[in-house]
């Protein structure tokens, strides 16, 4: 255990209920052991900190807040009772009588912040979620001590409020309003109406499910980041306000372009305090508002002097609606050279990408605003093992270094995906209770050993061949990709945009880590987690032997050497097959899981056929198929879905490629493409039902799995 600096702890401190806040969430965690925590809350202390001590047989936490306590609860849990609460299952070790706290322990905050949740996230992880995944998921903020979260459930009802009393029709306001599964688009003001029209149904229930979790999160002493107008309007108010500069901007990409409210019209503080109003009227307000200008697309005027002039006007426009405002901007596509104009007192500047890009050093910075030193680490939500756990840590800790103290003010995440790679999170998000850690190989062995009940010679070697392969990279946008889910052609180099399929470790070297998890099956068969692991990283290793296995083909393929070409095609096809059935032993990689998910959510048949096509399109072609920027970019690995959406498209390559080879017929790739893509269109209507999980082994078909295919690991 480590000790931080106790002197400026003031332990003054008052008993608080069991029956309220975190009282509740230790009862919802555990519900056969809550009445051995006693917790007081002392909130005069002049630093956050948490302390843990035993006292007669109880275990006392003690906290400058509801969020201290939570995170000692889970201190507690992990380093004393070697127990795990996590995104893919909980391993909870308690017993009848406590483990005993031998001394006090505190811990101070290291940051003022701990921000968590991207506007993307709510898209790709979070469109289907209902009130008992939110609750959970608001127990883990707590638990992990994150203080300040975006909140976007439920947005659609605050701009139905606001386009009513501007006078635009029905029609105008479900043509505006996005789809579920694209919400986070129209809120980073990139797109209208794609996925739509939304139903009345939607925004009702989502409308709900925000109330429920702007409580939950208020109630545990959170802050909840709600949205703040940047600009974009429906395209409606063109001819409500005939006279307004209203612009409309470049197509995102071959999206069409939405309009703009230029901040400097005297119309823009009007909308700006009718939004206002409307939003604070149905969820309150907490001070502090996300929202982006000209996010990935250019304004009409990219000067300095009127971007600084944007900023300003939109800054001035929240703060006579609040004036206790604090603006939360993302720096992925900040101006930062125009944005020192800004006040500092009601500035947060998330640097986003820290883990690969930061931009604290590249700005001054940010030009002297407060910021949040972030890691992204998921792009689309993709499957993927990844993330630089070293680099991740070396870098936060040359930031605390090098950065000015009162600008450095916090640590986030903000995925575009969630619930994967857990270690990533949680040992950046353990960073705030912690001066520095100097042994990361230590830490992930007791993550294992928390995760799985034991630690055994077998389980360090895998943990630490995984440190060293899987978790050093990748160094752009993670995670890495597998063939399989590319649109099958001669030259894969990644599935999506901005992906990549090149491996920066030996897949040897992840067999073995494979390898030495399995051997201890034995005496892990019924820990959940650990069959989650057993999954994810065989998983991997059977992606990455898919796109060796592509070399291989496409090698033959040029050779003219069909036996070969066939061959190992016959290999891929199997191996694929086999792979979807390992995936399908467990709902986290289950099509299934999400679609049913979505469906769960439709209260009609109009509800039914626009949540399911959500939910199909959005992980498969995405937009359209002109618009080829985001084909695949929500790829998954997941049961189901490689075996009736990715595998088809390498049968019908495979048979094409074939055809070429015995000299039926020419290989016409464009003819080919357009197929591909007929095919993604057909996909996504379909309203076919899938299992959730197989009820197979998870283990013993990851064996076969491992057994089937480790030979050619080495002949590769």
């Amino acid at each position: 255990m480590e000790n931080t600096d106790t002197n400026t702890v003031n332990l003054e401190k008052v008993l608080i209920s069991n029956n309220v806040d975190a009282g509740n969430l230790i009862k919802r965690l555990l519900p056969h052991h809550y009445d051995k925590f006693v917790v007081y809350v002392n909130e005069k202390s002049e630093k956050e900190f948490f302390g843990i001590r035993s006292d007669n047989g109880k275990i006392i936490l003690e906290g400058s807040n509801q969020i201290t306590i939570a995170s000692a609860l889970n201190w507690y849990l992990k380093y004393y009772n070697n127990s795990h609460i996590g995104w893919n299952g909980d391993r909870i070790n308690l017993f009848k009588n406590l483990q005993d706290v031998n001394a006090e322990v505190i811990f101070e905050s290291q940051f003022q912040y701990r921000f968590f949740l991207n506007y993307c996230t709510y898209s790709y992880s979070m469109p289907w979620w209902n009130w008992e995944r939110w609750e959970r998921e608001i127990d883990f903020m707590a638990m992990n001590g994150i203080n300040l979260v975006l909140a976007l459930v439920g947005q659609e009802a605050v701009w139905q409020n606001v386009m009513q009393k501007l006078g635009c029709s029905e029609k105008d306001i479900f043509d505006f309003l996005p789809g579920p599964a694209y919400l986070a688009w129209g809120w980073l003001n990139n797109l209208d109406g794609w996925g739509g029209p939304t139903t009345q149904n939607w925004i009702d229930d989502q409308k709900e499910l925000q109330l429920k979790i702007l409580e939950r999160m208020r109630s545990l002493q959170m802050k909840p980041v709600l949205q703040a107008f940047t600009g974009r309007v429906p395209k409606c108010l063109t001819d409500v306000f005939p006279d307004a500069n209203i612009i409309k901007l470049p197509g995102w990409y071959k999206y069409d372009g939405v309009y703009f409210l230029d901040p400097l019209d005297p119309l823009f503080k009007k909308i700006s305090k009718l939004f206002f109003e409307a939003q604070s009227s149905l969820y309150g307000n907490d001070h502090y508002f996300a929202g982006d200008i000209f996010h990935e697309i250019d304004s009409s005027d990219k000067t300095k002097d009127y971007m600084s002039l944007v900023y300003r006007n939109i800054e001035e426009s929240l703060l006579e609606s609040d004036s206790d405002a604090k603006w939360i901007l993302q720096s992925w596509t900040i101006r930062d050279d125009s944005i020192a104009i800004l006040d500092t007192q009601h500035t947060i500047i998330l640097d986003m990408f820290c883990e690969s890009e930061p931009k604290w050093k590249k700005t001054e910075q940010f030009h002297g605003q407060p910021w949040v030193w972030s890691i992204i680490n998921n792009f689309g939500g993709r499957t993927g093992l990844g993330g630089p756990i070293k680099k991740i840590i070396e870098g936060l800790q040359t930031a605390k270094v090098e950065a000015a103290e009162d600008r450095l003010i916090g640590i986030g995440v903000v995925p575009e995906g969630i619930e994967n790679n857990m270690p990533v999170y949680e040992l950046l998000l353990e960073m705030n209770w912690r001066a520095k850690i100097d042994d990361v190989e230590n830490w992930i062995l007791k993550y294992a050993e928390r995760r799985y009940g034991l630690i055994s010679s077998n389980i360090e070697k895998a943990w630490s061949l995984l440190l060293d392969t899987v978790y050093t990279g990748p160094k752009g946008y993670a995670p890495v990709e597998s063939v399989i889910c590319a649109v099958p052609s001669f030259n894969i180099k990644k599935a999506s945009s901005n992906g990549t399929t090149e491996l920066y470790y030996s897949n040897s070297k992840l067999l073995e880590a494979v390898e030495f998890l399995l051997a201890d099956s034995g005496k892990l068969c019924d820990v959940n987690t650990y069959k989650y692991d057993i999954i994810d990283v065989t998983r991997q290793f059977g992606a990455n032997l898919a796109s060796q296995l592509y070399g291989v083909l496409i090698k033959k393929y040029f050779d003219k050497d069909a036996e070969g070409f066939k061959t190992y095609s016959e290999i891929f096809v199997q191996l694929c097959i086999d792979l979807d059935e390992l995936l399908s032993c467990s709902k986290y990689f289950s099509l299934g899981n999400w679609l049913e998910s979505a469906k769960q959510k439709a209260k009609d048949e109009n509800d039914l056929k626009m949540l399911e096509w959500n939910a199909r399109r959005q992980i498969t072609l995405w937009s359209s198929p002109e618009i080829t920027e985001f084909h695949d970019y929500a790829n998954k690995q997941w049961g189901g879905l490689i075996k009736d959406y990715y595998l088809p498209r390498w049968k019908e390559f495979f048979k094409t490629c074939l055809e070429n080879l015995s000299g039926e017929k020419e290989f016409d790739e464009k003819i080919f493409t357009q197929k591909m893509m007929a095919f993604a269109v057909e996909w996504s209507e379909r309203n076919d039902s899938y299992k959730i999980e197989s009820g197979k082994d998870a283990i013993n078909t990851a064996k076969g799995f491992v057994d089937s295919y480790k030979e050619y690991v080495e002949e590769i």
